[in-house]
């Protein structure tokens, strides 16, 4: 293959793999969880509204919801 190609893409999965080795070693057991997935419980209603909303109006609900109007 081409240099051209094959060396970028080497070099990006090097970064990805020290970005993930540094990441894997910064993090604590316990509470990286509760801070990736709970926002640390910090989130104003404003977030999260935005967040409701933006989820609502998700593809699956422009797909779904013409289809369940259609057959019901």
């Amino acid at each position: 293959m081409q240099l051209e190609v094959i060396l970028p893409l080497v070099a990006y999965l090097i970064v990805v793999f020290g970005v993930s080795i540094y990441a894997m070693r910064k993090r604590t057991a316990g509470t990286f969880l509760n801070e990736y997935f709970l926002g640390s419980r910090s989130m104003g209603g404003i977030v999260l509204a935005m967040t409701l909303t933006a989820t609502y109006i998700s593809a699956s609900s422009f797909i779904g919801g013409p289809g369940a109007a259609y057959k019901y």
